[in-house]
């Protein structure tokens, strides 16, 4: 059948491999549809047979449309087990996947960030693409996370041998600054010279919107050169790369942060209050938070975390 104009816009309206395709072509020009009809036949044509398409086509093509930027990271993390798995086997490898993240040591929520990923991709493979038959997103089911709190922390002496075993010498400062200060990846990322006024790294912008200040201790004050001249994909591969070598695969970067928060908790010399300061959960003014800091904290803190 001949492209039809509905309303102002053409549309196509033909038959291929026995399904029907109606849809808009997107432009008011006649021969501008057809051509695009024409090659849209050809595209449809070409298709691999949805029945084989894996979880790896399936993944590159949700990278390409819109993968968000927070399930990147999950989303590699599940392609040694999936990539070459076709989406109708996909549920059941799914299940696979998590005990043996389970065996590694893997928390139940990291293990269901990964699972959500691969229950959004069959999602996507039914309800948009057309690519499987039957919602088999319905069958991956997540773990349980009651009572699962992850509060992980390492000694100093594991944050020692997980700096030294990264290769870049600018991912060994700051994991060991993130262990000694609580900041995010994401606000160390964000540090500017401006920032950095000995004894105090200023955070700016942080994740709930507050400025606040930290302080270093003075052991430390050589490793902050600022910015920090690494890209966020580098630091991650050194970062994997030292938690493995240390036989510690489970570590995640931001356990540094709960690192931090368990050292100074346990060493019962600075109050609940400063500390809620110092990790960016407070209400206070910045103004509040700079004074109080300036003053008693970082002597409490120097205290704490002394080398």
């Amino acid at each position: 059948m001949a492209v039809q104009k509905r309303g102002k816009t053409y549309w196509c309206d033909f038959t291929v491999k026995s399904k029907r395709y109606q849809r808009p072509l997107g432009t008011t020009q006649k021969r501008e549809a057809q051509a695009r009809e024409a090659k849209l036949k050809q595209q449809i044509k070409d298709e691999k047979p949805t029945n084989r398409i894996t979880y790896g086509e399936g993944l590159l093509r949700w990278a390409n449309s819109g993968l968000p930027k927070s399930m990147m990271s999950h989303a590699r993390n599940t392609r040694p087990y999936l990539d070459s798995v076709i989406l109708q086997e996909v549920p059941r490898e799914a299940g696979k996947m998590a005990d043996d993240m389970l065996a590694r040591g893997l928390s139940n929520q990291t293990i269901n960030r990964r699972l959500a990923v691969v229950r959004r991709l069959l999602n996507l493979a039914y309800r948009k693409w057309d690519l499987i038959d039957q919602p088999l997103g319905q069958k991956i089911q997540l773990l349980s996370e009651k009572n699962t709190g992850r509060l992980l922390s390492l000694s100093q002496d594991e944050v020692s041998e997980l700096a030294k075993h990264a290769p870049n010498e600018t991912a060994k400062a700051m994991i060991v600054l993130a262990a000694y200060t609580g900041l995010r990846k994401s606000e160390l990322f964000r540090l500017q010279p401006r920032d950095w006024e000995a004894p105090l790294l200023f955070v700016r912008k942080s994740k709930g919107g507050k400025p606040r200040s930290v302080p270093v201790i003075e052991e430390l004050h050589g490793l902050v050169s600022l910015p920090f001249n690494i890209t966020d994909h580098a630091l991650r591969v050194s970062f994997e790369y030292a938690r493995e070598q240390i036989g510690r695969p489970e570590i995640r970067f931001h356990d540094l942060r709960h690192t931090f928060a368990s050292w100074v908790a346990s060493s019962g010399d600075v109050p609940m209050t400063a500390l809620r300061d110092l990790m960016g959960h407070s209400n206070l003014s910045v103004t509040s938070k700079y004074s109080h800091l300036r003053s008693d904290t970082t002597a409490m803190i120097n205290k704490a975390l002394k080398l």
